[in-house]
């Protein structure tokens, strides 16, 4: 019931991008962003199921609107790696070529937009507005995971979760900074992390005795002490 509420919230919103991607263009780039909404349809994705297999067609483009979905792969020895969660506002498989280089599931519930891929390449050859956008998004992801995988190779257990939590503080867009809604489960943690889920609880509860995190719930973190963590986060 939820899902189809948001959905039909979502389509809404969707009927007026179309009517803004008709204005003419101005200086802000919504218009592009309209533009690029203009040609998509909305889905919608129960938790745990999967939007497409690590080997599929790449027929798609997506945008996360509701909810969370994680990348991942199944490593040689039946380990699973998860690549990166993406949150509301977040681009799936744009950086895919004929076929999709991970598994994307839903973390939770969530709401999506498709694009056909070939709609988007159309798109971009009549308005290269919308294609440098899109560049600059995936040179920004890029640029991030050159940043994760230096902390997976450096970082220590407490430094890697002290750097996660200040980055799902600064993507989380909540009115308060300093909480944190986390979808995840400690065992997503630990394979995005590269730590055993013991390892990511034992740590939690380390900084929440040390008086610089709070959780209210298990997908609920609180920023108690920001300047110390990130002092952690650095090393110090």
């Amino acid at each position: 019931m939820m899902l189809t509420t948001a959905r039909q919230d979502i389509e809404r919103r969707f009927a007026a991008a179309r009517l803004a991607a008709a204005e003419p263009c101005d200086d802000t780039g919504q218009t592009e962003l309209a533009m690029l909404d203009a040609v998509g349809s909305v889905m919608t994705l129960e938790r745990e199921a999967t939007l497409f297999y690590e080997g599929d067609a790449a027929g798609h483009y997506y945008k996360v609107v509701t909810g969370a979905v994680r990348s991942c792969r199944l490593l040689s020895d039946g380990r699973r790696h998860v690549g990166d969660f993406f949150l509301p506002g977040d681009l799936i498989g744009f950086h895919s070529l004929d076929t999709h280089g991970f598994t994307a599931e839903a973390v939770s519930n969530s709401t999506l937009v498709r694009y056909e891929r070939r709609n988007v390449e159309a798109l971009m050859t009549r308005s290269p507005r919308v294609g440098k956008c899109l560049l600059n998004r995936m040179c920004s992801e890029l640029s991030e995971a050159r940043s994760r995988m230096m902390m997976l190779g450096r970082m220590t257990a407490q430094e890697r979760i002290a750097n996660f939590l200040l980055r799902m503080a600064d993507r989380n867009g909540h009115d308060d900074p300093d909480s944190i809604a986390l979808p995840m489960t400690r065992t997503d943690f630990g394979d995005y992390l590269g730590l055993t889920t013991e390892t990511v609880c034992r740590t939690l509860a380390q900084l929440k005795s040390a008086g610089v995190i709070a959780a209210p719930s298990p997908h609920q973190v609180r920023l108690l002490q920001r300047a110390a963590l990130a002092s952690i986060a650095d090393g110090a």
